[in-house]
Order: C-alpha cells, then structure tokens, then sequence
C-alpha cells in the first residue's frame, strides 16, 4: 500500500490509498490488481452496433484504460496516449473486456478504441473530457 507517496506528476497520492501504482509505474498493468479501478470514471464512450467502448480514467492512479462491453470475442479494447504509448488486449471469452493501463497524468492525453475482429473495424473515442461522462452511460463499480 502507498501511503503519501509521490506520484509521477509529483503529487501526494491520498492518505490511505489502495492503489500500488501511480503515472508510468501502472503502465502496462491490470487497473484491477493495481486498486485503480476505485474512484475511476468514465471520460470518453463510443458505441458501434451494439459494442460499447469506454475510456476509464482513474485520477488516484494518473491512469487510464479502455473497456468494452457487450462485444464478441477477437474484438480488442486499446488505449492510446502520447508519445505513441498504447496498450491493448482482446475478448477471448464472454462479452467484454478492459486493457492494460497507461499513464494519463489528464483524461485528455489519452484515447479509447475498439478493432472489430469482424471486418477489422477500428473507432475510437475523443480524448477525455475534463468532467465523467453522466451516471446512467457508466457502471462504477466494474473497471
């Protein structure tokens, strides 16, 4: 647990904070394993047919990750953020699922896309918006 440590931004993280990484030390990990997933928001969505895309933003974390849901297996979550950094991973099973974080010092460095493993469809959201997107188009409590 990291207790008033500093962040890659050069902030204190919050006292009693869960999360066990903060900016480029959540590169490439599981926002779940990390405890980013607490506090997290969503800061830009897309929706193709019926596949929901959503850039997930965790400011205790100076992460982010993209998350799809209600897609079919093969399709792949990535995030994009500066200086060509990005990290992706596909459904291989159920419905959905959420990539690998990358640093986000703001929600607006980053952006969410979705390839469709059939016909090779890729969209992606705009970057993040300052404020989390209204209640009813998220559900908090998955990452």
């Amino acid at each position: 647990m990291l207790i008033n440590a500093q962040t890659s931004l050069g902030e204190s993280m919050p006292e009693g904070s869960t999360a066990k990484c903060a900016g480029f030390e959540c590169r490439n990990k599981d926002a779940q394993r990390m405890g980013c997933h607490i506090g997290v928001w969503t800061a830009a969505a897309e929706k193709v047919g019926e596949v929901y895309l959503e850039l997930r933003y965790s400011p205790s974390c100076g992460a982010a990750w993209a998350r799809i849901t209600e897609g079919r297996v093969g399709d792949t979550a990535r995030v994009e953020g500066k200086q060509d950094r990005s990290a992706a991973r596909s459904i291989s099973y159920d419905r959905d699922t959420y990539s690998p974080m990358i640093e986000a010092p703001y929600p607006a460095a980053v952006r969410a896309c979705l390839v469709l493993k059939d016909g090779g469809t890729e969209v992606c959201t705009s970057h993040g918006g300052a404020s989390p997107l209204p209640a009813a188009v998220t559900d908090e409590r998955k990452p």
